[in-house]
């Protein structure tokens, strides 16, 4: 009896330490992939500010015509 408590007792641990081992790795590797995308953007706004001569207008924002009120 007591070894069949511990079966269940360790197969339930090892179900939870297995779970938040998972959300532990995804977790990491979500942010780890968010921050490169972060460098990523950083890195082509800085391009782009870059490319854009200082001396042209500042363009208005395009409107779409069919939003309401417009």
């Amino acid at each position: 009896m007591a070894t069949l408590v511990t079966i269940i007792a360790s197969v339930i641990t090892g179900v939870i330490v297995g779970c938040w081992l998972t959300m532990v790795v995804a977790t990491a590797a979500m942010s780890r992939s968010q921050q490169h995308m972060e460098n990523k953007v950083r890195y082509w706004q800085a391009r782009a500010r870059r490319a854009v001569p200082a001396e042209l207008p500042e363009l208005e924002p395009a409107v779409p015509d069919y939003w309401p009120g417009a």
